[in-house]
Protein backbone atom coordinates (compact mmCIF):
# COMPACT_ATOMS: atom_id res chain seq x y z
CA UNK A 1 0.00 0.00 0.00
CA UNK A 2 1.45 3.19 1.27
CA UNK A 3 5.01 2.22 2.35
CA UNK A 4 8.01 4.89 1.06
CA UNK A 5 11.26 5.53 1.53
CA UNK A 6 13.18 8.18 0.64
CA UNK A 7 17.07 8.26 -0.72
CA UNK A 8 19.74 11.13 0.02
CA UNK A 9 20.07 13.11 -2.83
CA UNK A 10 23.38 14.65 -3.52
CA UNK A 11 23.39 17.99 -4.43
CA UNK A 12 25.94 18.64 -6.16
CA UNK A 13 25.60 17.95 -9.97
CA UNK A 14 22.10 17.26 -9.61
CA UNK A 15 20.13 20.34 -8.77
CA UNK A 16 18.72 22.64 -12.10
CA UNK A 17 17.55 25.87 -11.78
CA UNK A 18 13.70 24.98 -12.09
CA UNK A 19 13.87 21.98 -10.06
CA UNK A 20 14.81 22.27 -6.39
CA UNK A 21 15.20 19.14 -4.90
CA UNK A 22 14.31 18.35 -1.05
CA UNK A 23 16.46 16.49 1.28
CA UNK A 24 15.95 14.56 3.93
CA UNK A 25 15.50 16.46 7.12
CA UNK A 26 14.16 16.42 10.73
CA UNK A 27 13.87 19.87 11.23
CA UNK A 28 10.19 19.74 12.82
CA UNK A 29 9.65 21.66 16.15
CA UNK A 30 8.12 19.93 18.90
CA UNK A 31 5.92 21.95 21.17
CA UNK A 32 7.11 20.42 24.59
CA UNK A 33 10.82 19.03 26.06
CA UNK A 34 11.30 17.01 28.95
CA UNK A 35 7.72 15.01 28.27
CA UNK A 36 6.09 12.04 28.56
CA UNK A 37 2.65 11.74 26.56
CA UNK A 38 0.27 8.76 26.24
CA UNK A 39 -0.99 8.93 22.93
CA UNK A 40 -4.53 7.01 22.39
CA UNK A 41 -3.93 4.62 19.30
CA UNK A 42 -6.35 2.37 17.56
CA UNK A 43 -5.25 -1.48 15.78
CA UNK A 44 -6.95 -2.43 12.96
CA UNK A 45 -6.71 -4.76 10.57
CA UNK A 46 -2.84 -5.11 11.76
CA UNK A 47 -2.65 -1.05 11.21
CA UNK A 48 -1.68 1.26 13.98
CA UNK A 49 -3.92 4.71 13.90
CA UNK A 50 -3.23 8.10 15.74
CA UNK A 51 -5.92 10.91 16.00
CA UNK A 52 -4.10 14.51 14.80
CA UNK A 53 -6.18 17.48 15.46
CA UNK A 54 -5.36 19.94 12.69
CA UNK A 55 -7.23 23.60 13.01
CA UNK A 56 -9.85 21.85 15.40
CA UNK A 57 -10.18 18.64 12.90
CA UNK A 58 -9.62 15.52 13.55
CA UNK A 59 -8.04 13.30 11.04
CA UNK A 60 -6.54 9.89 10.76
CA UNK A 61 -2.66 8.89 10.64
CA UNK A 62 -1.26 5.57 9.94
CA UNK A 63 1.78 5.08 11.96
CA UNK A 64 4.38 3.21 9.36
CA UNK A 65 7.89 2.81 10.41
CA UNK A 66 8.93 1.62 6.85
CA UNK A 67 8.06 5.22 5.80
CA UNK A 68 11.20 7.33 6.25
CA UNK A 69 9.18 10.57 6.58
CA UNK A 70 5.42 11.24 6.24
CA UNK A 71 2.93 10.88 3.63
CA UNK A 72 -0.24 13.55 2.49
CA UNK A 73 -2.66 12.82 0.02
CA UNK A 74 -3.74 15.03 -2.82
CA UNK A 75 -6.87 13.27 -3.23
CA UNK A 76 -7.30 13.07 0.90
CA UNK A 77 -9.07 15.32 3.38
CA UNK A 78 -6.34 16.65 5.68
CA UNK A 79 -4.58 19.93 3.70
CA UNK A 80 -0.96 20.44 3.18
CA UNK A 81 0.98 23.32 2.73
CA UNK A 82 3.47 24.54 -0.34
CA UNK A 83 5.82 22.47 -2.44
CA UNK A 84 8.90 22.52 -0.37
CA UNK A 85 10.61 20.33 -3.87
CA UNK A 86 10.92 17.15 -5.39
CA UNK A 87 12.30 13.73 -4.17
CA UNK A 88 13.72 10.42 -5.51
CA UNK A 89 11.52 7.85 -3.54
CA UNK A 90 11.42 4.04 -3.20
CA UNK A 91 8.48 2.17 -2.21
CA UNK A 92 9.00 -1.73 -0.42
CA UNK A 93 8.66 -3.41 -4.08
CA UNK A 94 11.81 -1.37 -5.34
CA UNK A 95 10.04 0.89 -7.69
CA UNK A 96 11.45 4.43 -7.65
CA UNK A 97 9.71 7.92 -8.56
CA UNK A 98 10.47 11.91 -8.42
CA UNK A 99 7.40 13.34 -6.61
CA UNK A 100 6.88 16.51 -4.32
CA UNK A 101 7.48 16.79 -0.96
CA UNK A 102 5.07 19.28 1.17
CA UNK A 103 5.04 21.20 4.10
CA UNK A 104 2.53 19.18 6.80
CA UNK A 105 0.20 21.97 8.49
CA UNK A 106 0.37 22.02 12.75
CA UNK A 107 -0.45 19.04 13.66
CA UNK A 108 -1.43 17.83 17.41
CA UNK A 109 -1.27 13.91 18.37
CA UNK A 110 -1.93 13.73 22.11
CA UNK A 111 -0.73 16.48 24.05
CA UNK A 112 2.14 17.35 21.40
CA UNK A 113 1.89 19.65 18.44
CA UNK A 114 4.41 19.14 15.70
CA UNK A 115 5.20 21.88 13.67
CA UNK A 116 7.65 22.23 10.19
CA UNK A 117 6.75 18.42 9.37
CA UNK A 118 7.00 17.28 6.22
CA UNK A 119 6.67 14.64 3.41
CA UNK A 120 6.16 13.36 0.13
CA UNK A 121 2.77 13.75 -1.70
CA UNK A 122 0.65 10.72 -3.19
CA UNK A 123 -2.31 9.96 -4.27
CA UNK A 124 -4.78 7.42 -2.37
CA UNK A 125 -5.30 4.25 -4.56
CA UNK A 126 -8.79 4.07 -2.05
CA UNK A 127 -11.67 6.13 -2.86
CA UNK A 128 -12.43 6.18 0.71
CA UNK A 129 -9.38 5.40 2.32
CA UNK A 130 -9.01 4.47 5.98
CA UNK A 131 -6.94 6.93 6.79
CA UNK A 132 -5.93 10.60 6.25
CA UNK A 133 -1.76 11.09 6.06
CA UNK A 134 1.36 8.80 7.11
CA UNK A 135 3.55 9.66 9.97
CA UNK A 136 6.70 7.97 9.66
CA UNK A 137 10.07 6.62 11.35
CA UNK A 138 11.62 10.22 11.63
CA UNK A 139 9.52 10.97 14.48
CA UNK A 140 11.67 8.50 16.32
CA UNK A 141 14.88 9.36 13.65
CA UNK A 142 13.91 13.07 15.85
CA UNK A 143 15.31 11.45 19.37
CA UNK A 144 12.06 10.34 20.34
CA UNK A 145 11.55 7.28 22.28
CA UNK A 146 8.49 5.27 22.10
CA UNK A 147 6.25 2.65 23.45
CA UNK A 148 3.71 0.74 21.74
CA UNK A 149 1.40 -1.22 23.37
CA UNK A 150 -1.50 -2.36 20.69
CA UNK A 151 -3.36 -4.44 24.01
CA UNK A 152 -3.68 -1.15 26.08
CA UNK A 153 -4.38 1.04 23.11
CA UNK A 154 -1.46 3.54 23.92
CA UNK A 155 1.61 4.79 22.42
CA UNK A 156 3.73 6.38 25.25
CA UNK A 157 6.40 8.99 23.52
CA UNK A 158 9.03 10.74 25.48
CA UNK A 159 12.12 13.11 24.68
CA UNK A 160 13.97 11.17 27.73
CA UNK A 161 16.15 9.21 26.04
CA UNK A 162 16.47 6.65 28.97
CA UNK A 163 13.34 6.64 29.85
CA UNK A 164 12.53 2.57 28.67
CA UNK A 165 16.45 1.55 29.86
CA UNK A 166 14.85 -0.64 32.62
CA UNK A 167 11.72 -2.09 30.34
CA UNK A 168 12.56 -5.90 30.65
CA UNK A 169 12.17 -7.84 26.94
CA UNK A 170 13.71 -8.63 23.63
CA UNK A 171 16.29 -6.45 22.24
CA UNK A 172 16.39 -6.56 18.61
CA UNK A 173 19.14 -3.84 17.28
CA UNK A 174 18.23 -2.45 13.38
CA UNK A 175 20.65 -0.52 11.60
CA UNK A 176 18.73 2.53 9.25
CA UNK A 177 19.11 2.03 5.70
CA UNK A 178 17.56 5.19 3.50
CA UNK A 179 16.42 6.41 7.01
CA UNK A 180 14.61 3.29 8.23
CA UNK A 181 15.23 0.50 10.52
CA UNK A 182 15.85 -3.19 8.99
CA UNK A 183 16.08 -5.83 11.57
CA UNK A 184 18.61 -9.41 11.11
CA UNK A 185 16.15 -12.63 11.75
CA UNK A 186 16.77 -16.38 11.54
CA UNK A 187 14.47 -17.70 9.30
CA UNK A 188 16.35 -21.42 9.18
CA UNK A 189 19.53 -22.47 11.19
CA UNK A 190 22.67 -20.96 10.18
CA UNK A 191 20.78 -18.28 8.07
CA UNK A 192 20.19 -14.31 8.57
CA UNK A 193 17.99 -12.16 6.98
CA UNK A 194 17.22 -8.69 6.69
CA UNK A 195 14.17 -7.39 6.52
CA UNK A 196 12.31 -4.00 6.38
CA UNK A 197 10.62 -3.67 10.33
CA UNK A 198 7.62 -2.10 8.56
CA UNK A 199 4.67 -1.27 10.09
CA UNK A 200 3.09 0.07 7.57
CA UNK A 201 3.24 -4.09 5.98
CA UNK A 202 0.25 -5.92 8.10
CA UNK A 203 2.09 -9.70 8.05
CA UNK A 204 4.33 -11.22 10.52
CA UNK A 205 7.40 -11.95 7.91
CA UNK A 206 7.37 -12.26 4.48
CA UNK A 207 10.20 -13.40 2.87
CA UNK A 208 12.07 -11.23 -0.33
CA UNK A 209 12.58 -13.86 -3.25
CA UNK A 210 16.43 -12.87 -3.25
CA UNK A 211 16.94 -14.30 0.41
CA UNK A 212 15.21 -17.52 -0.63
CA UNK A 213 17.27 -18.30 -3.60
CA UNK A 214 20.19 -18.05 -1.26
CA UNK A 215 18.92 -19.73 1.84
CA UNK A 216 17.67 -22.25 -0.67
CA UNK A 217 21.55 -23.11 -2.06
CA UNK A 218 22.61 -23.33 1.91
CA UNK A 219 20.28 -25.42 3.31
CA UNK A 220 19.48 -29.00 2.64
CA UNK A 221 15.80 -30.07 2.91
CA UNK A 222 14.42 -26.63 2.68
CA UNK A 223 12.18 -27.86 0.46
CA UNK A 224 10.23 -29.79 3.28
CA UNK A 225 8.81 -26.44 4.21
CA UNK A 226 7.72 -25.57 0.88
CA UNK A 227 3.96 -25.64 0.32
CA UNK A 228 3.71 -25.17 -3.25
CA UNK A 229 4.81 -22.35 -5.52
CA UNK A 230 2.70 -20.04 -7.85
CA UNK A 231 3.01 -17.25 -10.76
CA UNK A 232 1.61 -13.89 -9.35
CA UNK A 233 2.08 -10.77 -7.54
CA UNK A 234 -0.11 -9.19 -3.98
CA UNK A 235 2.23 -6.59 -2.42
CA UNK A 236 0.55 -2.90 -3.65
CA UNK A 237 3.13 -0.13 -2.75
CA UNK A 238 3.02 3.67 -3.05
CA UNK A 239 3.79 3.30 -6.86
CA UNK A 240 1.99 0.29 -7.42
CA UNK A 241 1.37 -3.45 -7.29
CA UNK A 242 4.85 -5.59 -7.26
CA UNK A 243 5.86 -7.11 -10.46
CA UNK A 244 3.81 -10.82 -11.43
CA UNK A 245 6.93 -13.31 -10.78
CA UNK A 246 7.28 -16.80 -8.75
CA UNK A 247 5.90 -16.80 -5.00
CA UNK A 248 7.30 -19.58 -2.88
CA UNK A 249 4.55 -20.40 -0.40
CA UNK A 250 6.18 -21.45 2.88
CA UNK A 251 5.77 -23.56 6.24
CA UNK A 252 8.27 -22.45 8.79
CA UNK A 253 9.20 -24.53 11.92
CA UNK A 254 9.92 -21.09 13.06
CA UNK A 255 11.79 -17.99 12.93
CA UNK A 256 13.63 -16.32 15.64
CA UNK A 257 13.95 -12.18 15.95
CA UNK A 258 16.47 -11.72 18.88
CA UNK A 259 15.93 -14.51 20.91
CA UNK A 260 12.30 -14.69 20.70
CA UNK A 261 10.95 -17.62 18.61
CA UNK A 262 7.65 -17.49 16.39
CA UNK A 263 6.89 -20.82 15.73
CA UNK A 264 4.65 -22.71 13.54
CA UNK A 265 4.52 -19.77 10.71
CA UNK A 266 2.80 -20.11 6.87
CA UNK A 267 4.45 -16.92 5.14
CA UNK A 268 5.72 -16.33 1.20
CA UNK A 269 7.66 -14.72 -1.05
CA UNK A 270 7.82 -11.37 -2.38
CA UNK A 271 9.20 -9.54 -5.14
CA UNK A 272 10.51 -6.42 -2.97
CA UNK A 273 12.04 -6.60 0.34
CA UNK A 274 11.79 -8.76 3.57
CA UNK A 275 9.45 -7.42 5.68
CA UNK A 276 8.43 -7.64 9.20
CA UNK A 277 4.83 -6.16 9.58
CA UNK A 278 2.76 -4.96 12.32
CA UNK A 279 0.98 -8.22 13.32
CA UNK A 280 3.94 -8.75 15.39
CA UNK A 281 1.97 -6.01 17.52
CA UNK A 282 -0.82 -8.89 18.20
CA UNK A 283 2.15 -10.99 20.48
CA UNK A 284 3.91 -8.02 22.33
CA UNK A 285 4.45 -4.24 22.67
CA UNK A 286 7.28 -2.88 21.14
CA UNK A 287 9.86 -0.11 22.78
CA UNK A 288 11.87 2.09 19.98
CA UNK A 289 15.01 2.97 21.56
CA UNK A 290 16.38 5.62 18.42
CA UNK A 291 19.85 6.49 20.60
CA UNK A 292 20.83 2.62 21.15
CA UNK A 293 18.93 1.82 17.78
CA UNK A 294 17.23 -1.09 18.90
CA UNK A 295 13.63 -2.12 19.73
CA UNK A 296 12.88 -3.92 22.43
CA UNK A 297 9.99 -6.62 22.14
CA UNK A 298 7.53 -7.61 25.29
CA UNK A 299 5.72 -10.56 24.66
CA UNK A 300 2.12 -9.78 26.36
CA UNK A 301 2.15 -13.54 27.56
CA UNK A 302 5.73 -13.71 28.72
CA UNK A 303 7.56 -17.00 27.39
CA UNK A 304 10.63 -17.12 25.20
CA UNK A 305 8.21 -18.10 21.90
CA UNK A 306 4.52 -18.07 20.61
CA UNK A 307 2.93 -20.36 18.74
CA UNK A 308 1.71 -18.47 15.31
CA UNK A 309 -0.07 -21.43 14.22
CA UNK A 310 -1.93 -19.27 11.21
CA UNK A 311 -3.84 -20.01 8.22
CA UNK A 312 -1.34 -19.64 4.85
CA UNK A 313 -2.60 -17.00 2.66
CA UNK A 314 -3.72 -18.61 -0.49
CA UNK A 315 -5.18 -15.74 -3.26
CA UNK A 316 -4.58 -12.14 -3.17
CA UNK A 317 -6.71 -9.52 -5.20
CA UNK A 318 -4.96 -6.78 -6.51
CA UNK A 319 -6.39 -3.19 -8.94
CA UNK A 320 -6.17 -3.53 -12.56
CA UNK A 321 -7.38 -0.47 -14.33
CA UNK A 322 -9.40 0.05 -11.46
CA UNK A 323 -11.16 -3.00 -11.09
CA UNK A 324 -10.66 -6.01 -8.81
CA UNK A 325 -8.19 -8.73 -10.47
CA UNK A 326 -6.47 -12.24 -9.00
CA UNK A 327 -3.56 -11.60 -8.74
CA UNK A 328 -2.04 -14.33 -6.64
CA UNK A 329 -4.10 -17.96 -6.37
CA UNK A 330 -2.45 -21.27 -5.21
CA UNK A 331 -2.86 -24.59 -7.33
CA UNK A 332 -2.93 -26.12 -4.02
CA UNK A 333 -6.14 -24.00 -2.53
CA UNK A 334 -9.83 -24.52 -2.64
CA UNK A 335 -10.35 -20.81 -4.41
CA UNK A 336 -8.06 -22.70 -7.32
CA UNK A 337 -10.20 -25.88 -7.39
CA UNK A 338 -13.29 -23.41 -7.06
CA UNK A 339 -11.97 -21.97 -10.69
CA UNK A 340 -10.27 -19.04 -9.78
CA UNK A 341 -7.28 -18.40 -12.10
CA UNK A 342 -4.42 -15.54 -11.98
CA UNK A 343 -5.84 -12.47 -14.15
CA UNK A 344 -9.62 -13.11 -13.03
CA UNK A 345 -11.19 -9.82 -12.52
CA UNK A 346 -14.26 -9.38 -10.83
CA UNK A 347 -17.64 -7.86 -12.12
CA UNK A 348 -19.90 -9.29 -9.92
CA UNK A 349 -20.68 -10.60 -6.30
CA UNK A 350 -23.98 -12.43 -5.52
CA UNK A 351 -25.64 -10.56 -8.10
CA UNK A 352 -24.44 -6.94 -7.37
CA UNK A 353 -21.86 -5.04 -9.74
CA UNK A 354 -18.83 -4.59 -8.96
CA UNK A 355 -17.25 -1.23 -10.33
CA UNK A 356 -14.27 -0.57 -8.86
CA UNK A 357 -11.50 -2.28 -6.40
CA UNK A 358 -13.19 -0.03 -3.81
CA UNK A 359 -16.63 -1.63 -4.59
CA UNK A 360 -14.68 -5.37 -3.62
CA UNK A 361 -13.09 -4.01 -0.45
CA UNK A 362 -15.91 -2.78 0.59
CA UNK A 363 -18.55 -5.83 -0.18
CA UNK A 364 -19.96 -7.34 3.24
CA UNK A 365 -18.04 -10.77 2.65
CA UNK A 366 -19.31 -12.97 5.68
CA UNK A 367 -16.72 -15.37 7.25
CA UNK A 368 -17.85 -19.02 6.34
CA UNK A 369 -20.07 -17.99 3.40
CA UNK A 370 -19.44 -19.22 -0.18
CA UNK A 371 -19.85 -16.12 -2.24
CA UNK A 372 -21.12 -16.40 -6.33
CA UNK A 373 -18.32 -14.63 -8.50
CA UNK A 374 -19.03 -13.53 -12.05
CA UNK A 375 -15.58 -13.20 -13.50
CA UNK A 376 -13.83 -12.24 -16.72
CA UNK A 377 -10.78 -14.64 -17.49
CA UNK A 378 -7.92 -13.49 -19.10
CA UNK A 379 -9.31 -14.65 -22.49
CA UNK A 380 -11.96 -12.60 -21.90
CA UNK A 381 -14.39 -15.19 -21.31
CA UNK A 382 -17.07 -15.26 -18.25
CA UNK A 383 -17.76 -17.78 -15.68
CA UNK A 384 -19.23 -18.24 -12.30
CA UNK A 385 -17.46 -19.27 -9.29
CA UNK A 386 -18.76 -20.09 -6.10
CA UNK A 387 -16.16 -20.19 -3.38
CA UNK A 388 -15.40 -18.45 0.27
CA UNK A 389 -13.45 -15.20 0.26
Amino acid sequence: MKRIVFLLITLGGILQSHAQMYRYNLDFDLSARHFVDTIPIEFEDDQVYITAMVNGERYRFNLDTGSSQGIAYSNGRMPYGPTLGKVQSRDANGHIDTIHAVAFPTFTIGHLTIRGYSGSLLRHHSTQPKYDAIIGFDLFNKGLNAKIDVRRGHLILTDQRDYFDDEPGYRIKYRLLRFVPNVRLTPYPGCSDEALFDTGSRRLYVMGNRSLSLFEEKVPGISSQVEGRSHGHRAIGSFGTERADLVTFLWLDGFQLGDFLFNDYHTMTTQGYSRIGAEILRYGALVVNPKRKRFTFQPYDGGQAVMVSNQQMNIAFVPKNGMPSVGLVWEGSPHYRNGFRQGDVILQIDGRPIRSFHDFQRYPFIEGRAHTFLVRDSQGQLHEIVSER
